[in-house]
């Protein structure tokens, strides 16, 4: 028999299999996208935002193990780096994982909060908020101090914009739009974590000459071969990913019990 609690989940949650069937097909729909030049440019700005998603992850990670971020592009630089963070300080064995890692984490974790759909504009609200401040404390350092002004300026202006519109998204969708949005800049976090990954590891067997990389800091740092760093955080993308739909299907089932009690 279904009670008033039912009738709650039924509003605030998607089932499992319909949010399987939604992510499988956003990973198609990515997949087309990203093959295509001209419709590519959809993704665009989600590219930027997963880049500053990376470098944030960085940038938390200097300041929590001690250090301080002296600037933060998440533009491309022309020399092969879609971003970079400055940290001075802190832990370099603990914060140049912290890009792959925190992004796949961030992927993983969108996916599960996307049971509920009526915290979605809450959590576009809460990602806009974030980015802007991460825009107008953590960026402007690049334009003083390492006197890249150009990327500073434009990665400030990047981040500014990609804060408004999830703001904006948050505060004028309906619960059922931000949902899917946010669903699908999930699923875009994940692709993004691995496409980074593989071409790391690309980069990592010479593909790329004259470039570095998170993986070659860490071949740097502790003499393991940067190849082993790629392998490892792909493993870890995809175990993330993996574990994170299993623990929500197994929630699925346990408030479908509830709600039927």
């Amino acid at each position: 028999m279904k009670t008033e609690a039912a009738a709650v989940w039924a509003r605030t949650t998607f089932s499992t299999t319909k949010t399987f069937a939604i992510i499988i097909g956003f990973v198609v729909l990515s997949m087309i996208l990203r093959e295509v030049p001209l419709l590519g440019l959809i993704l665009q700005p989600l590219e930027t935002f997963e880049t500053a998603v990376h470098e944030m992850g960085h940038a938390l990670a200097c300041i929590a193990t001690g250090g301080f971020v002296d600037g933060l592009t998440i533009v491309d630089d022309g020399e092969g780096h879609g971003g970079l963070t400055y940290c001075k300080g802190g832990w370099p064995l603990i914060y140049s994982q912290a890009g792959y890692i925190g992004e796949a984490l961030f992927g993983s974790t969108l996916i599960l909060l996307s049971r509920f759909q009526k915290l979605s504009r809450a959590i576009l609200i809460f990602l806009g908020v974030a980015i802007g401040l991460g825009a107008i404390l953590l960026m402007p350092g690049t334009i003083i101090h390492e006197g890249d002004w150009k990327s500073g300026l434009m990665s400030m202006l990047s981040g500014l914009l990609i804060a408004g519109a999830f703001v904006f998204s948050g505060a004028k969708l309906k619960d059922k739009w931000a949902h899917l949005l946010l669903l699908f800049i999930a699923v875009q976090s994940s692709l993004s974590s691995l496409s980074g990954i593989w071409v790391l590891l690309l980069q990592s067997f010479g593909m790329f000459p004259g470039t570095w990389s998170d993986a070659t800091n860490m071949e740097k740092m502790t003499h393991i071969p940067a190849f082993l760093w790629g392998i490892g955080w792909a493993i870890f993308s995809i175990g993330s990913l993996a574990g994170t739909m299993w623990l929500t299907y197994q929630l699925d089932k346990m408030d479908q019990k509830k709600v039927l009690l």
